[in-house]
Parts: structure tokens; sequence; C-alpha cells
């Protein structure tokens, strides 16, 4: 590597290339690997279900034809039994008339004169005969149902949850790069021994791989965010932020194609191939660019590390010793717009991936139909279109809040709040007009003043921790990807749930804050994390 570097040094010499752009790049490239590792088996678990019952149904069919061969051929060994079972059948009638006329002296009991009490009849001895077990296999339709299928997709978010606050403090502690890259590698890699798993393991095995994806890649936004916050100035913050964290807009882009082109070549297991070798090309050209800090990047120029510096938040700690301090936890649980933050993003979460399940169920319809996804294209591009406009609202949104804040239009806060005044009005709107085609442009807008409003708030509120904060926002709004199959079923038996939802949009733009916390500032007298 050491020899590399001077080269692409040149290199990024010669582009005149701004590392924080750069980073920025890789960081939205790992969220988008992150999502297509996520809905990779989502979108392909129908296929796997059926795939999979067709096999062990052929397998049940030879293994019948198996066993009907061995009972006609007379040289099997249910045919060896029938003979041993026929051959004791006659050697016990032979042996019960033997017993009961025994050999004896020939003579008249008139003439001996003498009356011989009767002899006792011999008791008839049960016959041993020999069974054959019948071979059998159980049919797999009845291992991949539905429940199954839900808690295959359940059993990702259950690891998820829990790296999201680890991750984070370890990527404040020991920098960001190393945690995100261990992060998306080890997934990628369990991605691709998916296919295998499958088809050796079961259902079972699935479930744990599933969640040991989501252990693994729990640490991506956490470490992500610890990363920004030591890369990018504030005056750039929301556009470049928003940019990278909306990123799972264009991973379940990608993966929706993908999968869809994987239908016409009938085979489910190119997807986690492309998706686990693209994940592990990533971690290669991260390694080798990426740093987590300006100061610990050889390809920065002197000039934009020290722009860096003067555009960092001031109270932002960008020594090593720094991150060692303890994180109050107190301090953060007890702060209101933590929690607000919170539940905005369990409402996001939640509308994202009713989204996503109809990329999904678009995918069935045509392999059901026995359609070729080259001839539904134009229905797949007017179906994901949504997603990549609510990526490019995001840079909208983003742009104009810098624009907001560095003209001194409103401060840092009145910004954020308008956005998610924003999202609220955008979101009671959508639920207006719900399953209408003119519901969905209010979510495109939603969603791109949410990356711009929201999602980046921890590193407004402490950039000294923002992993550790995005741990805890992020991990606990991923709940609704572990208890979605019970929500849609509140939604769809309650109209009120719509409202509450708005609602909750309403009292989540009230409470959030764009300034830095108190809990930001560095104090060895805190809890000790």
């Amino acid at each position: 590597m050491s020899q590399m570097q001077p080269k692409l040094r040149m290199f990024f010499d010669y582009l005149q290339v701004r590392q924080r752009l750069v980073l920025c790049g890789f960081a939205l490239l790992a969220i988008v690997n992150a999502y297509c590792m996520r809905l990779c088996l989502d979108f392909s678990l129908n296929r796997i279900a059926r795939d999979c019952n067709e096999v062990t149904a052929v397998q049940w069919e030879n293994a019948q034809r198996a066993n009907s061969w061995r009972t006609n051929n007379p040289y099997t060994t249910r045919s060896v039994l029938s003979a041993i079972n026929t051959f004791a059948e006659k050697h016990a009638q032979w042996a019960s008339r033997a017993i009961a006329t025994p050999k004896r002296k020939k003579f008249s009991r008139m003439k001996s004169g003498m009356d011989y009490p009767p002899q006792p009849q011999p008791q008839p001895q049960p016959q041993r005969r020999f069974e054959m077990v019948p071979i059998t296999l159980a049919n797999s339709s009845d291992i991949w149902t539905k429940e199954v299928q839900v808690l295959i997709t359940v059993s990702f978010y259950a690891g998820y949850m829990l790296t999201h606050i680890p991750g984070g403090r370890l990527a404040e502690r020991y920098g960001g790069k190393w945690i995100l890259g261990a992060s998306i590698l080890s997934s990628g890699i369990l991605t691709l021994l998916t296919p295998t798993v499958v088809r050796s393991g079961g259902p079972k095995f699935v479930m744990l791989l599933r969640m040991l994806i989501g252990l693994f890649e729990g640490p991506t936004f956490p470490a992500v965010s610890a990363m920004l916050a030591q890369w990018v100035p504030e005056n750039e913050r929301a556009l470049l932020c928003s940019s990278v964290l909306s990123a799972g807009e264009i991973g379940i882009i990608f993966m929706h194609l993908v999968s869809g082109f994987t239908i016409d070549e009938k085979d489910w297991a190119v997807a986690f191939y492309v998706v686990g070798g693209g994940a592990i090309l990533w971690f290669l050209g991260f390694v080798v660019i990426c740093y987590s800090k300006p100061d610990e990047s050889p390809y920065i120029q002197n000039s934009e590390r020290e722009y860096i510096k003067s555009q960092v938040c001031e109270t932002l700690e960008t020594e090593d010793e720094d991150a060692n301090e303890v994180v109050p936890w107190s301090n953060m649980l007890m702060n209101a717009p933590i929690w607000a933050l919170i539940a905005s993003n369990m409402q996001h979460d939640w509308n994202q991936q009713e989204f996503a399940k109809e990329l999904e169920q678009m995918l069935q319809e045509i392999e059901t139909n026995g359609k070729s996804y080259w001839s539904e294209l134009a229905n797949s591009i007017q179906l994901i279109a949504p997603h990549l406009y609510s990526w490019l609202a995001s840079l909208t949104s983003g742009s104009f809040s810098d624009y907001l804040i560095s003209e001194g239009i409103l401060n840092r806060t009145q910004t954020r709040r308008l956005m998610s005044w924003l999202v609220f009005i955008s979101v009671t709107m959508y639920f207006i007009h719900d399953k209408e085609s003119s519901a969905r442009p209010w979510s495109i807008l939603a969603f791109g003043a949410y990356y711009a409003g929201i999602k980046l708030l921890p590193l407004d509120m402490s950039p000294n921790f923002a992993g550790t904060l995005m741990g805890i926002t992020n991990g606990l709004g991923a709940l609704p990807g572990l208890v979605l199959p019970m929500l849609e079923k509140l939604e769809e038996n309650y109209a009120i749930i719509g409202s509450i939802r708005a609602a909750l949009w309403l009292i989540c733009a009230g409470y959030i804050s764009g300034d830095v916390q108190s809990y930001n500032h560095l104090d060895s007298t805190a809890n000790r994390s």
C-alpha cells in the first residue's frame, strides 16, 4: 500500500479532487451496499421458497420410485424379508404340529390297563416378522411457509438493532474507517455464502445467517456519521450529509433492478453474488483511499485540511486521546430532541419498508405471470422512479438548507424545523391521498426534506458523539422492521393509525433541535461508557 500512496497522491493532485468529496462518495456507496445486502434476500425469498419446494418434491418423487423398484425387484431387501417371513410362518406351523403329537411307544391303553392323563396342548409361539420401514421425505412446502419467511425477514433486524450503539462508540474511539470497512466486508462475505446456506442448511440456518448479517451491518450508519463529523464542514453539512444518508434510496433501486434481471436468468443466487462481490470490491477501494480523519489522510492537500478544520464545529475534538472520554448517557437519554428524533426515524423506516415491499410484490407478480422483466421494464422504472426522485429531493433540500444558514436567513434549528414541518405537511397529504396516484409526489417531498432536516441531526446535536447518537436514534428507529407484520395489520384494520402517524410527525417537528447539546462537551466526570 505504501508504494501506491505516492501515485494516488499525484493522481488526486492532478485532478484537483477534494478528499472530503471522495470520502462522501465511498460513504454513499457503503450505504448503497448495506441496503442491497439487507434487501437481497427479501426480494428473492419467494423464489427461494418455490425452488426449494420444487427440489424437495423431485427428491420425494425419486424416493417413491426407488421404493417402488425395491418392492417389485425379487432381489431387493423387501423381497428377501418377505421370503424370510414366509419361511418363518411355515416353520412355525411344522413346529407346532411336532409339539402337538410327540413321539412315544405305540400301545393301547386298554391293553396296559392304564389310563394316561391328557397331554397339555402347547401354546402357539408368537410369529416373528421382519418389518421394513418405508422411506419418506418431508415436503419442504411445510418448511418454507409464509410464517417462516416472515421470521427470516425480521431476523435481520433482531441483529441489526443490537450493534448500532457499540458500533458508534467504537467508531468514535478507534476511527470509523475500520469499523465501517469490517461491517461491509463481513456482511458481503455472508451474503456470498447465503445461496450455499439456503441449499444445504434450510430455514433455521438462513435465519441465523440473516441475524449475523444484521449484527455486522448494524455499525454502518453510526460509523458513517462519526466520519462525516470529522470531514464535512458545517456550511456544507446539509448537502453532503443528506446525499450520503439518503443513499438507501439508490440501494433500493439497484437491488430491484438486479433482482428483476435475475428472473430472466432463472437463478436467484446471481443477485447474492453480484451484491456480495460489490461489497468486497468497495472494501478494497475504501481501505486504500479513505481515512477516519483529515489529519490521517496522505492524499489531502494542506489547503483543504486547514479549510475543514476551520469550518467544522468549534466543540469537535479531533485528537485521538479525546475520543476515549466518557459518554454522558444520562444526559442523552433525558434529552427531548433525541426522543423526537427516534420517533421520526421510526416513521421514516416504516414508510420506506412499505415502499420497498411494493417493489418486492411487483417482482413476484412478474414471476407468477411468467413474464420477462424486460417486458415490464417500463412499469418497473415507473415504480422505482420515486426513490430516485427522493434522493434528488434530498440534494435540493440540503442545498437550500445550507443556503438559508450561510446567508443568515434562518439559524440551524429554524432550518431543521422548517424541513420537519415540510415533512409533516407532505406526510399528511400523503395519508389523505393514500392509494391514489397523487399520493406519491408527497412522499417524495417528505423523504427529501427528512434527509436534509432530520436524519443528519446527530451531527448537529453532538459532533463528538455523532456515532453514538446515530446508534441510539437509528437503532431504535429500526424497530418497525422487527414488528412490521403487526404494524401492517394494525394499519389495515384501523384507519386512525394514519392520523396517529401524522400527529407523531407534528410532535417531532416541534421538539427537534439543530443546536449543539450540552452533553457534546467532553467531561471526564460523566458516567463512564
